[in-house]
């Protein structure tokens, strides 16, 4: 008994030694947080960043986390934290060492950049706090812009004045050194093409005397990737500049040295196609247009592959891939494509978003595209150019699709942005002819967002008073067909033949589209005009025909036209691409009654090329001709040709309707032809051009001799405006037997 209480005394004065022992702790607890050194910076937003709290215990773990949180702010050069104890708890001190805050700042030394330019770089604000890291950046970015400008050896320096509450005024003093120029560029490794082959590659170039050898990097680091592609435009698929390096001779002139790789040249020795089943091996690599032997051109390589994608992106195949493999032998290359062709894509849904003028089955008619077809690409850009050309919208529009199912089908979404379509608009205009002439114009051309069209015009000047009133439904109950009513008045003074005439009638119009030939409309109409001739000044010249038509009085003519119209043109307003077709009969008279019998003809082509760039190159030729019918034996005055100036009959360099066979009043014949390169300097707003005009007029068809043309040149531009294109013209006619030989002219709509 004794045994077992002697070691149940000695297990539990164990127990009390060992409880002992755990209770009693070295922890210090926090009572107090002081912050010593800071000037602008608050005590309080230090002790919250250090995250260090009154009542914690104090652990060295927790005070260098305290430091790094508060060096993250990136205030402060130094940091430390120490601790004073006492005998209930310790206090701990975070000192400071803070960066000085920018009062004032300016740049000095720069001449060849400007202050705003630098500022704008560096970004520095007044309040900031001078850091080295934001030393580094701002040094970093003025020497990039230095360097851009060719000046490698420009250097940066920081000029700090102390103020006081730890402020600097800062200066950033720049010396910007002298202008690096390159003496020389040195290749190495080129075995096989000539360094001034591989020079004439590069934009950058040594000093010269029409050249600046400025070096800017940007554009050097693009001349080695030139070098490459035209070591592979020369079949030397492997080739590449392993690198390059530059030096300075004793006056500052930079050599450049660079290393290039040439690697053997590949001839071109057989092409498989793998993976097709749309299109016929043939088919492909006749796209490819490569023969066994040629020097192996990867980047015309390239283009002629894109025509294969294109191919299959025509046919629907929008999520077709091809993949090329290239293997070598010796000097021999063997080209094997993997076609993935993956689904057909069938267009399901058309959606059309933005249009909030026009009604959406207005613009569907302009739809090239439709629900179950399959997709084609060329179908879906003739879609946009067609709505494009209706006038309705801004340019650019935006075409999207999305995948609907795993057959690869889509839906279509064409984005559209309204533009105005209706304007009111009153000025002057100035032609030869008539001098200054005021207008009033009130037009529509998408009146209720249904594409009809409504225009009321008046020109009012001392030799003319013209009104005219149009109306056009181009889908007459919801149908393809075009109609449309004018009625008119004019009045127009015919100076240089001493007459003026006096037009007032109305016609009616309709036309359709041809079903069987693209881009095709036939137009017919009917006019009737009542009309009388005056003379201005009974004591003026009175020529024979003039006195003629004064005496017949008032007369009817009644008209009808027809006309076949085709235009595929790219962009109706500045276009670069296609054709626009017209040929145009007129019959007065005959069966038609009135007192005028004629039959007018004319015939217009324009053709348009895209040249270089966003450089355009479009040509016209335009013949007309007119006969007397029945028991005429003369043209009425006002239906011949007037060529010169502006308009449809316009040769610039000549004033308007001053080209006329010798003593004859207008021409029964005429022949015209333009040549011009357009190129847009602000979009469709703003087009700037060049012309070459060549024409003249004959007293009838068979006259026409192109031996004899009259011609003139110049330049011009076209201003899109509410009011329409307006025209400026400033041209010089060749065989004008005059002593200043330029002409002015201004002109609404385009010649081309």
């Amino acid at each position: 008994m004794y045994f077992k209480t002697k070691y149940l005394v000695l297990f539990l004065v164990g127990i009390l030694i060992f409880s002992n022992c755990f209770s009693q702790t070295d922890y210090d607890y926090i009572n107090k947080i002081s912050v010593t050194g800071n000037i602008n910076v608050t005590g309080d937003l230090i002790k919250s960043t250090s995250q260090l709290r009154v009542g914690d215990i104090y652990e060295k773990a927790e005070i260098n986390k305290a430091i790094k949180n508060i060096y993250n702010l990136g205030l402060f050069r130094d940091i430390t934290i120490s601790k004073n104890k006492y005998e209930d708890g310790v206090e701990v001190v975070i000192s400071v060492d803070e960066y000085a805050v920018i009062e004032n700042f300016e740049v000095t030394g720069n001449q060849e950049i400007k202050q705003k330019k630098i500022l704008s770089e560096v970004k520095l604000s007044k309040g900031e706090y001078l850091t080295g890291k934001l030393k580094f950046k701002m040094k970093n970015a003025i020497l990039d812009l230095y360097y851009e400008k060719g000046f490698r050896l420009a250097t940066v320096n920081f000029e700090v004045e102390e103020l006081p509450n730890n402020k600097v005024d800062l200066t950033i003093a720049i010396i910007e050194g002298s202008e690096v120029r390159i003496k020389k560029i040195i290749f190495k490794g080129n075995k096989n093409i000539a360094s001034k082959k591989l020079l004439g590659e590069m934009k950058t170039k040594p000093k010269g005397f029409f050249r600046s050898g400025k070096f800017e990097l940007e554009k050097f680091e693009e001349d080695l990737i030139r070098i490459e592609e035209f070591y592979k435009s020369e079949g030397y698929i492997n080739a590449k500049v392993e690198d390059w390096d530059k030096e300075y001779n004793k006056s500052s002139k930079l050599i450049l040295v660079i290393d290039v790789f040439e690697g053997n040249q590949y001839k071109l020795a057989h092409i498989k196609v793998k993976g097709n089943t749309r299109f016929k091996g043939e088919q492909i690599t006749g796209q490819l247009d490569l023969q066994k032997g040629d020097v192996f051109n990867e980047e015309e390589f390239n283009k002629k592959l894109a025509n294969v994608r294109s191919m299959y992106f025509e046919d629907g195949f929008i999520y077709s891939s091809i993949n090329r493999q290239l293997e070598t032998n010796k000097d021999s290359l063997d080209i094997t494509l993997n076609i993935n062709e993956n689904n057909r894509a069938k267009v399901r849904k058309i959606f059309i978003n933005g249009n909030k003028k026009t009604e959406e089955k207005i613009i569907r008619r302009k739809l090239a595209v439709f629900p179950g077809d399959y997709f084609r690409q060329s179908l879906i850009m003739q879609t946009q150019r067609n709505i494009y050309n209706m006038g309705f919208f801004e340019p650019n529009i935006g075409i999207d699709y999305q995948p609907i199912n795993a057959d690869g089908d889509i839906d279509l979404i064409f984005n559209v942005k309204d533009k105005v379509s209706g304007n009111a608009n009153f000025g002057v205009n100035y032609d030869a002819v008539n001098g200054f002439v005021g207008f009033i114009k009130l037009a529509h051309n998408n009146l209720f967002g249904q594409a009809k069209k409504v225009e009321l015009t008046w020109e009012f000047s001392g030799s003319k008073q013209n009104y005219d009133i149009s109306y056009t439904d181009p889908y007459v109950f919801n149908s393809n067909i075009l109609a449309g009513v004018d009625i008119f008045h004019t009045q127009n003074e015919w100076t240089d033949w001493n007459y003026e005439v006096h037009r007032t009638g109305g016609g009616l119009r309709a036309g359709s589209k041809v079903p069987w030939l693209n881009f095709t409309r036939f137009t017919t109409g009917f006019s009737y005009t009542e009309k009388y001739y005056e003379f201005i000044n009974e004591d003026g010249t009175i020529l024979d025909q003039v006195q003629d038509l004064v005496d017949e009085g008032k007369k009817i003519s009644n008209s009808m036209y027809l006309s076949l119209e085709r235009d595929n043109r790219n962009n109706i307003f500045r276009p670069s691409q296609g054709s626009y077709t017209k040929f145009y009969t007129e019959i007065a008279g005959s069966i038609l009654g009135g007192n005028e019998e004629y039959l007018k003809q004319t015939f217009q082509t324009n053709w348009h090329f895209p040249l270089f760039w966003e450089f355009s190159f479009g040509m016209k030729v335009r013949m007309g001709n007119i006969l007397p019918l029945g028991s005429k034996d003369v043209v009425p005055l006002d239906e011949k040709f007037y060529p010169g100036g502006i308009g449809p009959d316009g040769i610039r360099g000549y004033p308007d309707r001053s080209i006329e066979p010798e003593d004859t009043e207008g021409a029964n014949a005429e022949f015209i032809t333009s040549y011009g390169i357009t190129v847009p300097l602000s979009g469709d707003k703003i087009i700037g051009l060049a012309f070459l005009d060549a024409g003249n007029s004959y007293r009838d068809f068979s006259a026409i001799n192109l031996q004899y043309l009259k011609k003139g040149a110049g330049v011009g531009v076209r201003v899109q405006t509410p009011m329409g294109l307006i025209g400026f013209d400033y041209a010089y006619g060749f065989d004008r037997d005059v002593n200043n030989k330029w002409e002015f002219h201004f002109q609404f709509g385009s010649t081309f």
